[in-house]
């Protein structure tokens, strides 16, 4: 089979298994088509996505013609080829690239993060879906969503289509033997990511301000990332009369976000809304254990493992959150003991190679 991507951007949270597919027998043509390589938004935080076009076995096509897309599909045409679309009307490019293959005879696809209910209730996502993209549902083959939440809400919408939870991953990085791990008798926990008012860190501070006195001194607890609420977290320090060690890190490149990690032992999410949140990957291939709001897509990854990689907690809630630093604190030996088999679980669950193989055991069937 053939594979074209078509997306926005080059997604760092989806080449990690795109590279991979060449790999594979059934697999001949991988193609990444976009509109442009990295978003503004994107560069300002750090990314650069230029460098996963050095992998073997993709090639790219940027910012395509008219002309390049219709040859493509020319060239495709009656063939195994699977289109893959970031959305049906939620990019330009990718719009007009998927109504321009109504037009041939391929297999097509598409890859999308459930409704952001964060700004809009699902009823006004659902309107929009209705007058927008459910005319075009009876022309795709598969769709992936990451996620199992909202599965059975995509399902409504029709049989024609088969409803398939999918993940982001990230690109695997292997723990460090040289970077320096300062001992500690404390619960080391970290967050990474924006302090914006969707990410929520507010609610990790008041969490940790209901534990106990002796519970706070024996918590650190470290912020890599900036954004609006700086000052009104560092307000709540005070406000709050938090105890534990608390220190801010401020923006760090990506290439750091790693280093940060294997300093600590625990992550915490606590978004109001997180379509996925790859930063949980990041820390399962790294051996944290995690600690996530229901509403963060990747949530996905813990759920179902019976506590081995990390807990969820009910989404803006002070006490359920506080619950759960409780019981990081109180099993905490056990947590810092089984980093290797968080490891272990990530590399047999969320590496590109096995998200790869079943991405294609699903165009498949």
């Amino acid at each position: 089979m053939n594979i074209l991507f078509f997306q926005n951007c080059i997604s760092p949270h989806q080449m990690p298994y795109i590279q991979y597919l060449h790999t594979s027998a059934e697999v001949n043509d991988v193609l990444v088509i976009v509109s442009e390589v990295d978003m503004a938004a994107r560069k300002l935080m750090g990314w650069n996505s230029s460098a996963s076009m050095l992998v073997k076995g993709v090639r790219f096509l940027i910012n395509p013609s008219t002309n390049e897309i219709i040859n493509l599909f020319e060239q495709y045409d009656y063939t195994d080829t699977w289109c893959m679309f970031s959305g049906i009307n939620s990019f330009a490019m990718v719009s007009d690239c998927f109504k321009k293959s109504l037009s041939y005879h391929l297999h097509r696809g598409v890859i999308t993060e459930p409704p952001l209910i964060y700004n809009h209730p699902l009823w006004q996502h659902a309107l929009r879906f209705a007058l927008k993209d459910w005319c075009y549902v009876r022309y795709v083959d598969k769709l992936f969503v990451m996620g199992d939440a909202f599965l059975s809400y995509y399902r409504f919408w029709s049989k024609r289509w088969k409803v398939i939870p999918f993940v982001y991953c990230t690109e695997w990085r292997e723990r460090s033997l040289v970077v320096h791990v300062e001992k500690s008798d404390k619960l080391k926990v970290l967050y990474v990511g924006s302090l914006s008012h969707r990410k929520n860190v507010q609610l990790l501070f008041k969490a940790i301000a209901k534990l106990s006195l002796k519970e706070q001194q024996q918590l650190k607890l470290g912020l890599v990332g900036d954004g609006e609420c700086m000052a009104e977290l560092r307000a709540l320090l005070q406000s709050e009369k938090i105890w534990a060690e608390v220190v801010f890190y401020g923006m760090q490149p990506m290439s750091q976000v790693p280093v940060f990690m294997q300093q600590y032992d625990v992550l915490c999410l606590p978004s109001l809304h997180d379509g996925w949140g790859a930063v949980i990957n990041e820390a399962l291939t790294l051996g944290l254990y995690v600690i996530c709001s229901d509403h963060c897509g990747a949530r996905y990854l813990i759920q179902h493992d019976g506590g081995k990689n990390g807990q969820v907690f009910r989404n803006n809630d002070t006490e359920s959150l506080k619950s759960a630093l409780e019981y990081c604190l109180f099993c905490k030996k056990e947590i810092c003991t089984t980093i290797d088999e968080r490891i272990d679980w990530a590399r047999h669950h969320i590496h590109g190679k096995v998200v790869a193989r079943y991405f294609i055991d699903n165009l498949k069937v």
